[in-house]
């Protein structure tokens, strides 16, 4: 049981644009990509978790040279992940959906672009 829940994921997450596939017959299907960045995500929780009611997510993404993405674009695909993950747990320690995050920063780095883009998660409970 934890009140604060933080971790990096080796990966960018892709924008929403790109989260899901719509074939011509009607189905939709995850992303290779997106599905990718939340089994990722889901290995760097490390079954982490956090109780509580309601919570708070920030998140930091550090584009590499040549990555580009909008603010708006990244925090559904982490959202879902982390509920997928199981990440948000209500006070019996029962698995709740992302509906019950309250609070959300985004902050996109495009300063220094290392070599390489990564996800700077935080999760927290609120009061």
């Amino acid at each position: 049981m934890s009140k604060t829940l933080e971790f990096t994921v080796p990966l960018v997450p892709p924008s929403v644009n790109h989260y899901k596939v719509r074939y011509r017959n009607g189905r939709t299907v995850v992303s290779k990509e997106a599905q990718a960045f939340k089994d990722a995500l889901a290995i760097y929780v490390q079954d982490g978790y956090v109780t509580g009611e309601t919570f708070s997510v920030s998140m930091s993404v550090v584009l590499a040279a040549k990555q580009k993405g909008d603010v708006d674009n990244f925090p559904k695909l982490v959202l879902d992940g982390l509920a997928a993950a199981g990440v948000f747990r209500n006070k019996k320690g029962k698995m709740v959906s992302d509906a019950h995050v309250r609070h959300m920063t985004v902050f996109v780095d495009t300063e220094g672009r290392p070599a390489r883009g990564f996800t700077e998660i935080r999760v927290r409970t609120l009061p």
